[in-house]
């Protein structure tokens, strides 16, 4: 089977439902930030601070296009990789878009006073709204399945992402 690629806001629970998916399906997880972190040798916030976010972004696109080669993965995606159409396009010819989607709310209790966002740190809930905002149609177009992950517990995520899976046929 082709990957599965996790997409959807900061906090929206992209992490936590990846690694509950694998109860589901046998595929290796790939956690796209973490990755960034060691090819880089630098922290996200590090990564920002000396190289900005498009050295980020640059770094981001670099590693999905080699991910992308492989199948049976589940790769958790940073919340900005919809952005850029390159990488929307990577992920439409090698695997099928989940979009975790949770309330402005929601997000902003998940992660206020995480100093590991850069682009969220010391952000209002007005300002959350905003940036999601700015986000949601490039996230509506890039998804194949929406499944909302705010009020529900991670293994009904994942649950729900499997029969949608299903359901659509993507599961081969």
């Amino acid at each position: 089977m082709n990957n599965i690629y996790l997409i959807g806001f900061m906090g929206a629970g992209k992490s936590a439902v990846a690694r509950k998916l694998q109860h589901f399906l046998p595929f290796q997880i790939v956690e796209m930030d973490e990755a960034i972190e060691r090819i880089e040798g630098m922290t996200i916030p590090e990564i920002f601070e000396k190289k900005g976010e498009q050295g980020f972004r640059t770094a981001e696109t670099q590693l999905l296009s080699i991910i992308s080669k492989e199948k049976n993965q589940i790769i958790s995606c940073g919340g900005g990789i919809v952005l850029n159409p390159e990488n929307v396009e990577i992920m439409k010819s090698t695997g099928t878009i989940v979009r975790l989607d949770a309330s402005p709310e929601i997000i902003y209790k998940r992660i206020s006073g995480n100093n590991r966002r850069p682009l969220a740190a010391g952000k209002s809930l007005d300002e959350i709204k905003e940036m999601i905002s700015a986000r949601e149609e490039y996230y509506k177009n890039a998804a194949d399945i929406t499944v909302k992950s705010d009020e529900n517990s991670i293994e009904n995520v994942a649950s729900d992402i499997v029969k949608e899976l299903a359901l659509n046929g993507r599961l081969n």
